[in-house]
């Protein structure tokens, strides 16, 4: 990584968010659609992408070890396209205007969401040869809808490293990248009126690995390792090759019992989701931590500022960088002011420890609202 401002984009695939914009596109399609992104990447000064290739353990690139993607082919499992790899075509097309490309995984999802058509928490709706149809010991399925893999189960996390040995040994990538999925946002249900947390179904594995910890200590002890585990299995292959995770921006809140967290009333990510974000950053077992604070200035729960003040004095020390999560999805909501993003950029900028910006909402970025393309590349010349 070298030292200047990282300015990024997020691009999804999942559902078809922002590429492809529908399944089965000719490779044309997707070379128009492709070029597109990476036009706009340049007219607002970007150098790097974060491109999702692996929403739901599947691929948009060529892999052993999961099935071609259906939100490209429009089928599990059905070859690339008349063999285009949309992965490395970004890597030769940003390389060739000097800009980085990370590729963006989700290692847990198996699934989406199941309705009546698809449901989804059956692995038979899954390609053969899906590892998770091979192995669906390895699965738990949630009240959300979705399908994921057991982090509690260690070839689960083999699976994992070794698809990023697979992408870290056959592409030119410039960083690996997840982001704030790893045990899924609580589930709630009416129970006699009474609304309850769903539970998340692990008892088995957490008999047989749990070593005397806490359930919820034991989960994210499951999550580290896998994470420690990614970082030095890239490192052993490409010292160069950086390793980044969004997670959900509160750590902790602040109370008497964790005094340390940040001053803000919502979800914390290492409670709820089971994600550490500060043992990653204290282990320095991350290159970069990338929050996602996609609140105002005002956000009465959960202030812009007060979050990036925090993770400032988060990273402190540690030789890990801060880059910032921007939420341009909510640009045009109704209280959001057209300058609300260009502001916490600048904030950014200004602030001790902060390396970068990212953001997340490429359909309002492709559309310009509230002028956002000029705005953006004006911050970052």
């Amino acid at each position: 990584m070298n030292n200047k401002y990282f300015y990024s984009l997020w691009i999804a695939s999942v559902a078809n968010l922002d590429f492809p914009t529908k399944a089965g596109l000719s490779a044309d399609e997707q070379k128009a659609e492709l070029d597109a992104i990476i036009a706009n990447a340049v007219t607002m000064n970007m150098n790097s992408i974060i491109f999702q290739v692996r929403p739901c353990s599947d691929a948009l690139y060529k892999s052993k070890l999961f099935p071609t993607s259906e939100y490209l082919t429009g089928k599990q499992g059905a070859p690339l396209v008349d063999g285009f790899d949309p992965l490395q075509y970004m890597i030769d097309e940003c390389h060739a205007r000097d800009i980085e490309l990370h590729v963006w995984l989700n290692p847990y999802r198996i699934t989406t969401g199941a309705t009546a058509e698809k449901p989804k928490h059956d692995v038979s709706v899954l390609c053969d040869g899906h590892p998770a149809k091979l192995h669906p010991e390895y699965t738990v399925a949630y009240a959300d809808g979705k399908l994921y893999f057991n982090p509690g189960i260690p070839e689960v996390r083999k699976l994992i490293v070794d698809g990023i040995i697979e992408l870290v040994e056959d592409y030119d990538i410039d960083g690996v990248h997840f982001d704030d999925y790893f045990y899924p946002y609580p589930a709630r249900k009416e129970v006699d009126g009474v609304s309850v947390l769903c539970e998340y179904d692990d008892k088995k594995e957490y008999e047989k690995y749990g070593e005397g910890l806490s359930l919820g200590d034991w989960r994210r002890q499951n999550v580290n390792v896998l994470i420690k585990e990614c970082y030095d299995a890239i490192k052993a292959r490409k010292e160069n090759v950086s390793f980044g995770i969004s997670p959900f921006a509160i750590w902790k809140n602040k109370s008497p019992e964790c005094p340390e967290g940040s001053d803000t009333r919502g979800l914390e990510c290492a409670t709820e989701l089971y994600a550490d974000a500060i043992a990653w950053v204290k282990g320095k077992y991350v290159d970069y931590i990338c929050p996602q604070i996609y609140w105002k200035f005002d956000t009465s729960y959960a202030r812009f500022d007060t979050l990036l003040d925090w993770w400032c004095d988060a990273v402190e020390g540690t030789g890990v960088k801060l880059y910032v999560g921007h939420g341009v999805y909510r640009v045009e909501q109704e209280g959001w002011e057209p300058d609300e993003i260009p502001n916490q950029v600048k904030a950014c900028i200004e602030a001790k420890n902060c390396d970068g910006s990212v953001f997340f909402g490429y359909p309002n970025i492709k559309k310009n609202a509230v002028g956002i393309i000029e705005k953006l590349a004006e911050l970052n010349k």
